[in-house]
């Protein structure tokens, strides 16, 4: 039944907090050394939250993480009198770090055998780049807002997955650790859903749940068996 299996990637495959926390120390470091005004009128908290407030203005920013670290940056160079430019370079300190990422144990065997029979897909609300993190070659393709100009819960975001892989909603099943993002977004584009479920979070009361329910990627193959069988059962079942 199942032929594309959608993963979101940010505290789904890898432990997403010590990543960026780094990250955003890092590109900070940076800024003090080579673009020390800034870093001097502005903590690193402040700097969150100076993206948080271009993205309430500009909402077409919103969505895409990476254009919208680049254009805070662009305003606070042209502030304070260093060329734009640098905010790429900048960013690119960002990126970097944020995409030297480590794998939850059992990610690596679980995505491998999965890959022998499915169509693997990472379907982020983030900006990690694939291949700087090494884990590219276990996707047949991969997409962010960057790609689809909206963000998961948005079911346009799950949609797209439809429309790159050629498949209907029935063929898919997404994989996500966010009740909110991963499970109702993939609800609303009638898509199945396993809801990974890690640090053994209460489910929020206010969302539909997951089709399934799994602590570690190890309890997917299983998820997928039962799911395929309860769907095929629901088809024979009489009008």
């Amino acid at each position: 039944m199942f032929e594309v299996i959608s993963f979101d990637l940010d505290d789904t495959l890898w432990d997403a907090g010590p990543v960026l926390w780094r990250a955003e120390e890092l590109q900070y470091a940076w800024l003090g050394e080579h673009l020390p005004r800034i870093a001097g009128a502005h903590s690193l908290l402040a700097l969150q939250s100076l993206r948080r407030d271009l993205a309430r203005a500009q909402p077409a920013l919103a969505h895409d993480f990476t254009r919208l670290r680049i254009a805070a940056l662009e305003a606070l160079c042209a502030e304070h009198d260093y060329p734009v430019e640098m905010a790429t370079t900048a960013v690119e300190v960002f990126l970097d770090a944020r995409s030297q990422v480590a794998l939850f144990d059992e990610v690596d065997a679980v995505l491998r055998a999965l890959g022998q029979r499915y169509r693997l897909v990472a379907l982020t609300n983030g900006n990690t780049d694939l291949v700087r993190a090494g884990v590219h070659h276990y996707f047949e393709f991969a997409l962010s807002p960057a790609d689809t100009g909206t963000s998961k819960p948005d079911p346009r975001m799950f949609e797209a997955v439809l429309a790159r892989a050629g498949v209907t909603a029935n063929a898919v099943l997404h994989v996500g650790d966010e009740p909110r993002y991963d499970i109702l977004g993939a609800h609303n584009a009638n898509i199945r859903s396993v809801w990974i479920n890690r640090n053994a979070r209460d489910w929020p009361a206010e969302f539909p749940r997951a089709h399934a329910e799994i602590t570690t990627l190890d309890g997917l193959p299983d998820a997928i068996e039962q799911l395929a069988a309860a769907a095929a059962a629901e088809r024979t079942l009489p009008a």
